[in-house]
């Protein structure tokens, strides 16, 4: 409609005005703070993309017969006000793209999907039912916060060295002895409160008795094993130098993550020992049996799963797949040309290709201390990345036509 200019009071003239859309103007200020007396009838307030600022008025939960109430697109801040939640005939809701904080309502009669609520990184996701007992006690609750949509490839990648799934990221987790549950806290806390480019943020988490559960941002790109090992062929889009951007951002999370110095030192070692047990490693990888002398107490231990990772990223193949002669930790090499994927080889990167595959070899040597830093993984990866000018800044972006 092209309208310039203030909320327009002059419609509570209209008195059997039941449907209000004034989307798509150039409309700012604040929206009336009785703005449920201006169009007593409402049943339809549609004010997205517009220039309302200021608050959302906590009179909107006096609509008696309010369905659909639209104001994404805005440049609203402050609380969503909690009365709104008992508009009990609202069916559509949609503030995103506003600078809204604090927590998100429960409404009583709807739930709303998380794109309603998208970009607007100071809200608080409403808290997680209580985790009960058989003695009915409540344990310790977070909440999962943020609805961030459109990270790049490498973001979701961070140092998600295991191809953890997507939509949401839950992660159950089983604890087996009690006397670790303070630790847990303390880690989990420390986890959560770290951000990186290349990290997925920890946003929250819940456990009770014997089970655990983390709560990660949603990556919409879903996550790196997807992309090498499906079966639609997705690896083809995957081309030599996207690989490399991956596998720099990965290096360069790891090496922020052991020499930070901010943080307790264990944190490196609780994310990786949670997930996977040293009995596990050797079906886990395809290692020799000899893997049960590895040294799984130190940051040499993130340095080998970078290496499988590394591997995984130069031959297409997963980790399984990689015979016992290509895994043959008495050799210097982990991998000949031949175990490269073919998608890569022929296209001017050979001798990149070579480089990276004898850094994963160091990366997975028998003995830990031979294995490099990870700061010295992540200069090696760099100086490589930047000889064929890999390095950029800009986010990885996947075009799937």
């Amino acid at each position: 409609m092209g309208l310039i200019g203030e909320f327009p009071r002059g419609i509570q003239n209209c008195t059997s005005l039941t449907s209000l859309n004034l989307s798509n103007n150039e409309l700012y200020g604040t929206i009336p703070s009785d703005i449920s007396k201006l169009i007593v009838y409402a049943v339809i307030v549609d004010l997205s993309s517009n220039l309302f600022s200021g608050a959302i008025p906590s009179d909107i939960s006096n609509f008696s017969f309010l369905n659909s109430l639209k104001l994404e697109n805005n440049k609203l801040e402050g609380l969503i006000p909690p009365e709104i939640r008992l508009l009990q005939r609202l069916k559509t809701f949609n503030v995103a793209n506003n600078m809204l904080t604090g927590p998100v309502p429960n409404f009583v009669n709807a739930t709303f999907p998380d794109e309603s609520y998208a970009n607007n990184p100071g809200l608080c996701g409403s808290p997680l039912e209580l985790c009960v007992t058989e003695r009915v006690v409540s344990r310790h609750i977070l909440f999962a916060c943020g609805f961030v949509t459109g990270w790049s490839l490498s973001t979701l990648l961070g140092v998600y060295l295991f191809f953890f799934g997507v939509k949401k990221m839950l992660l159950l987790i089983n604890k087996r002895t009690k006397d670790l549950e303070e630790e847990f806290v303390s880690e989990i806390t420390t986890l959560g409160i770290l951000r990186h480019p290349n990290l997925v943020p920890l946003i929250g988490f819940c456990y009770e008795r014997d089970k655990r559960l983390l709560v990660y941002k949603y990556m919409p790109n879903g996550n790196l094993h997807e992309w090498l090992h499906s079966t639609d062929d997705k690896a083809r889009l995957l081309d030599f130098p996207l690989r490399v951007k991956i596998v720099v951002g990965v290096a360069k999370a790891l090496a922020w993550l052991h020499d930070g110095g901010n943080f307790d030192p264990k944190l490196s070692n609780f994310w990786e020992a949670t997930f996977v047990e040293p009995n596990d490693i050797g079906s886990n990888l395809s290692l020799s049996p000899m893997v049960e002398f590895l040294d799984f107490t130190t940051y040499k231990k993130d340095v080998y799963k970078f290496g499988v990772v590394l591997l995984e990223i130069l031959t297409g193949k997963e980790s399984y797949e990689l015979s016992c002669s290509s895994l043959n930790l008495s050799s210097s090499s982990f991998a000949s040309p031949l175990d490269v994927d073919k998608l890569l080889l022929g296209q001017g990167f050979d001798n990149m290709v070579m480089q990276l595959l004898e850094l994963a070899s160091n990366c997975m040597k028998f003995i830990p201390d031979q294995r490099p830093t990870m700061q010295q993984v992540y200069q090696i990866v760099a100086a490589i990345a930047r000889v064929h000018d890999q390095t950029g800044d800009s986010e990885i972006q996947l075009h799937l036509d």
